[in-house]
């Protein structure tokens, strides 16, 4: 028998080209017209972790917790949206990645999701349930500095979108190289989650800089592991 579908394939897609064209991101809103329900399945369901990053030789937890949905454990909208990106950009996407921003004292800073290494084309499409919150793009600039003390979304330039309640948003082309995205803080009590799939063409050259979860140690004492996770 065929699964209901729980989500809206007929859904405008609206376009936002970046910079000259060659970054781009597509949204689509209320992808998931039964989002809040989808929320609370989601939430309840899904194993959350602390993830703990290794700074300056002491543990430092993240401000949001992180899990990882089992494609057998997948509801059907979380399954019919990896088919619908498969199907549309013609790609095998990796996923469920999930995120949980449990207030918006939660946030997640600006970033490329280095990670992924070959960065020339990638493609990373992100369901967004719960609360319509500020998703920021910024053209990475040449000093980090800049990207330190100006807060996402207050830099001239910044690309603002406010995704939520079952939209999707797809970042593609070399946004990954170019542009960096995050979430910041935000003045509200309600909970947000993504869930993110992934795809790369791992054609060009590899990113073999040190990534963000491979930590800083400075210590001569027995090198510690970039990460550790405990419950969420």
């Amino acid at each position: 028998m065929t699964a209901e579908l729980a989500i809206d394939r007929g859904a405008a897609r609206e376009r936002t080209n970046l910079g000259d064209g060659s970054s781009w991101v597509d949204v689509v809103a209320a992808f998931v017209p039964g989002a809040a329900t989808m929320f609370d399945d989601v939430r309840a369901s899904t194993q959350w972790q602390q993830t703990e990053v290794l700074r300056y030789d002491r543990y430092v937890p993240e401000r949001r917790l992180s899990g990882f949905i089992a494609p057998g454990n997948a509801a059907a909208a979380v399954r019919q949206t990896g088919m619908h990106l498969d199907s549309v950009y013609r790609q095998r996407f990796d996923g469920v990645a999930a995120i949980l921003y449990r207030d918006g004292t939660d946030f997640q800073g600006l970033h490329s999701d280095r990670e992924m290494r070959w960065l020339n084309e990638t493609l990373i499409g992100i369901l967004v349930l719960g609360e319509r919150r500020p998703f920021v793009l910024r053209r990475r600039g040449p000093s980090a500095q800049f990207v330190d003390r100006t807060p996402a979304g207050q830099a001239e330039g910044d690309v603002v979108l406010l995704p939520g309640h079952g939209d999707l948003l797809v970042m593609g082309g070399r946004c990954q190289i170019d542009w960096l995205h995050g979430i910041p803080a935000s003045p509200t009590t309600l909970p947000r989650i993504s869930l993110t799939w992934r795809w790369t063409s791992r054609r060009g050259r590899p990113d073999t800089n040190p990534g963000y979860y491979d930590g800083r140690q400075f210590s001569d004492r027995p090198r510690q592991g970039g990460t550790r996770q405990r419950p969420g």
